[in-house]
């Protein structure tokens, strides 16, 4: 099989093109025109991020003999992840503020992609400084930066709202209430296999475009005309272009896909199942919870449950179904999956 390449030192498969691949040394071209070149244009970052006395030249190495590439990207890469004197500590900032953002709802710096003029201004500076060193110093491991974001206070603090709060902050930019986040098209997806019990935890290999496999939704090909629709619908990005943050929509469909996507019913069938009690309903509900949830139900939801199962049953049977029980389970199971507070971190 042939594969279309663009990287220097490599032979390019030939298409209807016509002269280099590569222009070496590459030129500053007037109006773009290929015949108007200028001067040689050499590799320089941008300067407000370069405090090195060498400038450039503390990231380059010069190729060793024999090598295919000029490595320049590897002063790139160096000068990009260069803390002290590079753009690594710009970097570091945009990274810690791109997992607040996906964990509280809204960035430090609100606007991910835009640190210029044009976009806001960090609410809280010092603690975008503050991760942002934490993670150079923790050799730019992410897990500890989530641990520490998911075990603070501002990350566990209550959603409830008040009139002299919501008068003196009624954006929350100053994070003084913990707002609720929906989970992402593909996470949503991922809870219903997992608490269902059919989450295939294999990791790594091929991907697919089958909607019925049980892996981590991060295994589906990216193809523009077959996405899966249910992501879709839970604004899932169309991969045409890359976004900062996610939309977040309401609409009527979502609703209606997860009380009638067969797969989502499959789901709740197979949950059905895991928790098939051996006496009383009431030990089926609590389960239940505690595993969609992570809770055990009120007082009032369990009695509001057992009697929601009670009556699926009786109207099951009055069909002639002799699996009466297991299809009220299984509504019950499709319920607790379509709740707010099973695709939302409240």
């Amino acid at each position: 099989a042939k594969v279309l390449i663009s990287s220097e030192g490599v032979p390019a498969v030939r298409l209807h093109t016509q002269g280099l691949d590569f222009y070496e040394p590459p030129y500053f071209l007037k109006r773009g025109d290929p015949n108007q070149k200028l001067e040689v244009a050499t590799q320089s970052f941008l300067r407000v991020l370069m405090r090195a006395p060498d400038q450039e030249k503390h990231w380059q190495v010069p190729a060793p003999a024999g090598c295919r590439t000029s490595y320049r990207r590897r002063a790139l890469a160096q000068w990009i992840t260069d803390a002290d004197q590079g753009a690594g500590a710009l970097l570091a900032r945009v990274i810690v503020n791109r997992l607040w953002q996906h964990h509280v709802g809204r960035g430090i710096v609100a606007t991910p992609s835009d640190f210029g003029r044009q976009g806001e201004r960090p609410t809280h500076p010092e603690l975008l400084e503050w991760l942002a060193t934490d993670l150079v110093q923790n050799g730019w491991h992410l897990k500890p930066i989530h641990k520490r974001m998911m075990t603070s206070a501002v990350y566990m603090q209550t959603a409830a709202r008040d009139a002299a709060r919501d008068q003196l902050d009624r954006d929350n930019t100053l994070f003084w209430h913990r707002p609720a986040v929906r989970l992402e098209a593909e996470v949503i997806r991922d809870a219903m296999l997992a608490v269902s019990g059919t989450l295939d935890p294999a990791m790594f290999g091929p991907g697919t475009l089958d909607p019925k496999q049980r892996r981590r939704s991060i295994y589906f090909f990216v193809k523009r005309s077959q996405l899966v629709p249910m992501m879709i619908l839970f604004d899932a990005p169309d991969a045409l272009q890359d976004i900062s943050r996610r939309s977040v929509t309401t609409t009527a469909p979502q609703s209606l896909v997860l009380m009638n996507n067969a797969a989502v019913r499959d789901g709740a069938v197979s949950f059905a199942r895991r928790i098939q009690p051996a006496g009383a309903a009431a030990d089926a509900v609590r389960s239940a919870y505690t595993i969609a949830l992570g809770r055990p139900p009120s007082d009032a939801e369990l009695a509001e449950c057992v009697a929601f199962i009670a009556e699926q049953a009786a109207a099951y049977r009055a069909d002639g179904r002799s699996d009466a029980d297991e299809l009220a389970l299984a509504d019950f199971c499709l319920m607790l999956m379509s709740l707010n507070e099973f695709i939302y971190m409240d």
